[in-house]
């Protein structure tokens, strides 16, 4: 793919501190490493300011809005991928989505858009490249996002997470890995006892689907969470909307966590979840040992192919219940094992890169 160079436009005034545009959801992939770089980013200059170009019913809400990041939604124009009377009214939900990213823009008056994909990426980008405001686009995962695809021509500056990426995009990019939040690494086993009521003489495991939960997953753990606490504890976290009852005393269900999920990772001794780049980037970070189920047909089969001798990697399609617990089960007995799958994912991925980032973005 080529890069177009970006022309140059006219500035939009500026104050003198710095505002960053943060725009990207639907899910919470393309949001966790844009969180990451607001909060390094904090440190490094407590002046930055920044608001956040979101989806009106998403999940990254109220996650960001925990940031004290003002927050302004987009219609959502979702590309249609096949034939269908989508294409009939795409056009107009595109137009009315970069109309208000225009007037957004203007409204606000930003130093820089970043994005790392979603649904309201491309009006975002595509307005600021009109108004002459610098972006930033990152490419996380390994099989290249539409989204990404439409908005990396215009970005003064582009990040790749893989090797593969930098192969297909050209030398422009810049391959840096994915940046984990430093938020994420600051959580304490002990902290999780208390928090979520386990039983210190147990293992534990951490199942969770994602920003929007994994309907599959929690059908699994309603049928096999009985037999699997018998010895272990199990935090699951089901997704907004899609809660489930507990099935034993050691069966932790939430809808979701955000700032807790640090403890939670913490103390889990086996991961199993989805496999979306931002969920694969806190894994490395802490040498966590994981199951990894991706979505199928989609782009985490890519990323679970990339990690598939640091993780076990189950298809959903051919996998029963029964067949899942017995792998919880045998990775739970294997102490030296789940060791190793730590390390290896930990080798996979550059993760603690956030500040370098932020001083990437401080040049553009």
């Amino acid at each position: 793919m080529t890069l177009k160079a970006k022309r140059k436009r006219l500035v939009l005034p500026i104050d003198d501190f710095m505002k960053i545009v943060f725009t990207g959801g639907g899910t919470m992939g393309p949001v966790t490493p844009l969180l990451a770089v607001w909060e390094a980013w904090r440190v490094v200059d407590p002046t930055v300011e920044a608001l956040w170009v979101g989806t009106k019913r998403g999940p990254e809400r109220s996650t960001v809005e925990a940031q004290g990041i003002p927050f302004f939604s987009l219609p959502i124009a979702r590309f249609p991928r096949y034939l269908s009377f989508e294409w009939l009214t795409f056009p107009f939900h595109f137009v009315w989505a970069f109309l208000k990213a225009i007037q957004i823009i203007r409204l606000q008056k930003p130093d820089l858009i970043a994005s790392a994909g979603g649904f309201t990426a491309v009006p975002v980008i595509f307005a600021g490249n009109l108004l002459g405001v610098n972006s930033w686009v990152h490419q996380q995962d390994v099989e290249l996002i539409l989204t990404n695809k439409l908005t990396i021509p215009f970005a003064d500056l582009v990040t790749v997470a893989w090797e593969q990426n930098r192969k297909d995009l050209g030398d422009r990019v810049r391959l840096v890995g994915n940046p984990v939040r430093p938020s994420r690494l600051l959580g304490v086993k002990e902290r999780a006892y208390t928090q979520f009521a386990l039983q210190k003489h147990k293992p534990t495991v951490l199942v969770f689907g994602g920003g929007t939960g994994a309907l599959w997953l929690n059908e699994v753990m309603r049928e096999i969470a009985s037999e699997l606490c018998v010895t272990a504890n199990l935090i699951h976290v089901t997704g907004t909307g899609k809660m489930i009852e507990s099935q034993h005393l050691d069966h932790h269900v939430f809808e979701f966590l955000d700032a807790e999920m640090a403890d939670a990772l913490a103390i889990a001794d086996v991961v199993v979840c989805r496999a979306g780049l931002s969920t694969i980037t806190e894994l490395a970070a802490l040498k966590k040992s994981a199951i990894l189920i991706p979505l199928p047909r989609s782009p985490q089969e890519a990323n679970a192919q990339m990690v598939n001798d640091a993780c076990i990697v189950v298809d959903e399609l051919h996998t029963s219940p029964q067949q899942l617990g017995e792998t919880i089960q045998e990775l739970l007995k294997d102490a030296e094992r789940r060791k190793n799958l730590g390390e290896k994912m930990y080798q996979k991925l550059r993760t603690h890169i956030a500040e370098e980032l932020v001083t990437m973005l401080q040049k553009i």
